[in-house]
């Protein structure tokens, strides 16, 4: 459990917020040893309250270690290149397309190149329905320091893919520059750009409420992905009133007719969009005089159209807000899904 900042810690933090108002366009705080000094802490203390000021987007540390006014940081890393390390390109998802458009529209008004290193064995997968082969954190910690050479020194900032563990994300050697983790993290090593997973599981608890829905089935499409396993946790929780199941996806597939026969009341929830436009088609290859099942899907990344009931969320926005967060400064907000295909309430 965090110790609560002690009274010392909190008069100093306030005193840094005031700084930073007064410093005069494209100047920079003090040494982490001189405002110890002047504040009487730990240099490591008065670090622990810059990186949270950094966070909540008073300040940004630079390269070269500095600390300065946010609002001074476009200007400060304009030209210098936005890093994203993650999982290999033709194992992007709509969902990584989507928030890499996005950080490449700030990249671009920023004249900073993208450029993306991947580590070959993040995640391995075949088909999207299929169950992906995650790299496990000895291998993850491998694949990182065999990239920290090609990460340049002098960078706008990093972002990651949502599956590396903070074993890998804390490994020593990394640039100073600022960090985002894309759609899931711990948060302890860096500020995570997500979507309001828990917003998303309270839309279906109200779908399955207004349809009167008896058995909710939460479909789970795999194990190991952080980002999906927590929604289906959030899901669990959500629906606890209505008597959730989780069923796996592979034990569903060809078997919807006779599911839908046997019980008119299932409604599938899916976390996770390719398997639920699969199921979608199943469902609606039956005959609409035999079709009993109903189908809400959560993810939202737009790869289901009309008339699947679904959420979507804007990644494109999450893409350039992460990216504002690095190169401008910008605090990170988790942003909300609408409902499309039929109402929540």
């Amino acid at each position: 459990m965090p110790r609560k900042p002690t009274l010392h810690a909190r008069h100093a933090r306030a005193r840094l917020v005031e700084m930073v108002a007064a410093l005069p366009s494209g100047d920079f705080l003090p040494t982490l040893e001189i405002l110890g000094k002047e504040f009487q802490l730990h240099p490591s203390t008065v670090f622990r309250i810059l990186r949270d000021l950094g966070t909540e987007g008073v300040v940004w540390q630079s390269p070269n270690g500095r600390f300065y006014p946010a609002a001074s940081r476009s200007r400060q890393v304009r030209g210098l290149p936005v890093i994203f390390i993650g999982r290999e390109m033709w194992h992007w998802s709509r969902l990584y397309h989507e928030i890499l458009e996005g950080v490449s529209e700030v990249c671009s008004a920023n004249a900073s190149p993208l450029v993306l290193l991947s580590a070959p064995s993040l995640v391995r997968q075949t088909d999207p329905t299929k169950p992906p082969n995650f790299a496990s954190a000895k291998t993850q910690k491998e694949e990182m320091e065999m990239l920290q050479p090609s990460i340049p020194r002098n960078c706008g900032g990093l972002l990651f893919d949502h599956l590396w563990k903070d074993a890998a994300l804390s490994l020593p050697g990394m640039p100073s520059a600022s960090k985002v983790q894309m759609l899931h993290g711990s948060g302890k090593l860096m500020p995570v750009a997500a979507p309001d997973y828990e917003d998303a599981a309270g839309c279906a608890r109200e779908f399955v409420s207004s349809r009167k829905i008896g058995r909710p089935l939460i479909v789970s499409p795999f194990k190991g992905d952080p980002a999906i396993d927590a929604s289906v946790k959030l899901l669990n929780a959500a629906l606890a009133e209505h008597g959730p199941e989780e069923v796996e996806f592979a034990a569903l597939t060809g078997k919807l007719r006779k599911l839908g026969a046997r019980d008119r009341r299932i409604c599938l929830i899916c976390p996770e969009d390719n398997t639920a436009k699969a199921l979608f088609e199943e469902t609606q290859a039956i005959p609409p005089t035999e079709r009993t099942l109903s189908l809400f899907a959560i993810q939202g990344t737009g790869l289901l159209t009309a008339p699947a009931h679904r959420l979507r969320f804007d990644f494109r926005r999450l893409g350039r807000s992460a990216a504002a967060a690095i190169l401008q400064g910008q605090s990170l907000n988790a942003i909300r899904p609408s409902v499309t295909g039929g109402q929540c309430a």
